[in-house]
Order: structure tokens, then C-alpha cells, then sequence
């Protein structure tokens, strides 16, 4: 798992090529409530989402 890398533009990009854009951030919230996590992780995933630089799949789980 890793932690997600905000861009100034309020950009989440992708944990493993730091080019793809996967999520665009609303508003001055500082905290997103969930985690990227890493392809050939362990840890539960609720969505996936594909980068469309690197096209790697990176999961999607709600913060605990």
C-alpha cells in the first residue's frame, strides 16, 4: 500500500508511475477518505481503477 501523492492541480496521480491523473480532488479537503492501493497487495480492495499512462490496475478502499 502506499500513500497517495497530491498534485497541486488537486490531483491524485498513480502510486506507481507518478504521471497518470486517477482521481481529481473537490474542494480544500486535505484528507481523502480512501487508499490506493499497490497491484499484488493482500489488503482488501473495493474498486480498481487503470491508469491510462502505465495501465496498471491500482485498487481503491475507504480509510479505516
Amino acid at each position: 500500500m502506499k500513500r497517495q501523492t497530491i498534485t497541486k492541480q488537486r490531483y491524485v496521480v498513480c502510486p506507481i508511475c507518478k504521471k497518470g491523473k486517477i482521481i481529481m480532488q473537490d474542494g480544500s479537503d486535505e484528507d481523502m477518505p480512501f487508499r490506493l492501493v499497490l497491484p499484488g497487495s493482500k489488503r482488501k480492495v473495493h474498486w480498481y481503477i487503470k491508469c491510462e499512462v502505465c495501465k496498471n490496475q491500482i485498487g481503491i478502499t475507504v480509510k479505516e
